[in-house]
């Protein structure tokens, strides 16, 4: 009997230790798990206070512009994504100085090319901000070679690195990177000269991809240019407009108040529409409501722009300076749904697809100057988008639904429903084939709305 007892005791035991080294095991992770966040805490910390400082960031570079004025061509060299040739390709651009004197409200097939390789070029550049990247600096030798005085990408510091993406996440921050250039230009015609500033925003990179689903604010934000009541531009958007004005009336502000202004915008997707709004807010300064007002002469050449304000006079004439180039293929363009009340300000550009008139006649082309700079194809996917559009206003009646869980749902239904194929969605909107389209293209084969 004795000796049964020892027995169970012993097997009590065996049973207590392995709980026991289980419950270690756990309070082992627990503490790991507390070390790394206290850990990833005080990077995070050091992280804001280099922000503060200045300190441990890639240092802005230095390109020797030479002085081009005039009409000319020129190549810029830009980084792209899946691209041949290591991920680095080239386009042959046209500029004018004459264009900046011209009605802003005339189309400009040239101007829009050369806007979307900038455009290529503002989301090439983070890679230079990373530290021992081998990258080059595509926006200042873009802008060199385009005969600019001033290039500045100092908003890239501390908003390239994968340390400072995570800080935005933690912080809730809606961050823009952007490269503004400066020029003095004169109109060859009457002798007459401006100050030319070229804002080129970056398309969504890292936590900046959470500002694009950050539409609506409750009521009136301070510090935003949102409007009160039902109608309102994009919030995560606006957000990074505000920063980029405040650096331009900032600048104005700096310079010689007597030479007239002129601003160019552009940017692709998320760049696109901060570029939207920006425009939008100089051309409203007639009536005081927005800021910019340094802005004599504005134009906006925008891709792959989403849909970004619920204004009912969006599309009013005073917004023909903004010309927005957007691809049938390309799902972004659609969203939010024109059907929940969202569009863009000024003018729509359609691209070529498949069934219009003129896609017979420049799809070659359009392959060609692809296949140059992706080394592959790039299927049109219209009838996928409109499938999927249709979908989900049928499914979906707002926003406010679709943030629901049952709106997500109905999104997972609309996605399954329309077959999409997310490879051929994203390759729809790559910058690149914007830029082929428009190397395949004249004015005459686009449809405007």
């Amino acid at each position: 009997m004795a000796r049964g007892a020892v027995t169970v005791r012993h097997r009590l035991s065996r049973g207590t230790r392995r709980r026991r080294g289980v419950l270690l095991a756990l309070l082992v992770a627990v503490a790991l798990a507390g070390s790394a966040t206290l850990a990833g805490a005080a990077v995070l910390h050091v992280r804001r206070l280099e922000r503060v400082a200045g300190t441990n960031a890639v240092t802005a570079p230095t390109v020797d512009a030479e002085r081009r004025e005039g009409r000319f061509t020129t190549n810029i060299e830009y980084g792209a994504l899946f691209s041949a040739e290591g991920y680095r390709v080239s386009s042959d651009v046209t500029w004018d100085d004459a264009w900046f004197f011209q009605d802003a409200s005339t189309y400009n097939q040239d101007l829009a090319h050369t806007c979307a390789v900038l455009s290529a070029v503002a989301n090439a550049e983070s890679a230079y901000y990373q530290q021992g990247s081998s990258s080059p600096a595509y926006a200042e030798h873009a802008f060199a070679a385009l005969g600019f005085d001033e290039v500045s990408t100092a908003s890239y510091r501390y908003r390239s690195e994968v340390l400072d993406e995570v800080l935005g996440i933690v912080d809730g921050t809606d961050v823009v990177a952007y490269t503004l250039a400066t020029k003095r230009i004169t109109d060859p015609a009457t002798g007459a000269q401006k100050l030319l500033t070229v804002v080129v925003v970056r398309g969504s990179y890292g936590s900046e991809w959470l500002s694009n689903i950050k539409i609506e604010g409750e009521g009136d934000l301070a510090g935003t240019d949102m409007e009160s009541g039902d109608e309102q531009d994009h919030l995560g958007f606006t957000l990074a407009a505000n920063e980029i004005v405040a650096d331009l009336e900032e600048r104005a502000a700096a310079t010689d108040p007597g030479l007239e202004r002129t601003y160019l915008f552009c940017g692709h997707s998320r760049g696109g529409a901060v570029a939207n709004l920006l425009a939008s807010y100089a051309d409203d300064v007639s009536d005081g409501s927005r800021a910019l007002a340094t802005a004599a002469d504005v134009r906006a050449y925008t891709f792959a722009t989403p849909n970004c304000t619920s204004s009912s006079g969006a599309r009013d004439a005073t917004y023909d300076n903004i010309f927005n180039v957007l691809n049938p293929s390309d799902l972004i363009p659609e969203l939010p749904l024109s059907s929940w009340g969202y569009t863009r300000y000024g003018r729509d550009v359609w691209l070529p697809s498949l069934g219009d008139a003129s896609f017979d006649a420049c799809s070659d082309a359009f392959d060609a100057s692809y296949r140059a700079s992706m080394g592959t194809e790039c299927t049109a996917d219209r009838q996928t988008v409109a499938r999927f559009v249709d979908a989900l206003g049928e499914r979906v009646d707002s926003l406010d639904e679709l943030v629901s869980p049952s709106g997500l749902a109905e999104l997972a239904g609309a996605l399954s429903s329309s077959d999409v194929d997310l490879g051929r969605i994203l390759a729809s909107h790559y910058p690149n084939t914007y830029i082929a389209w428009l190397d395949a293209t004249e004015a005459t084969d686009l449809r405007f709305e």
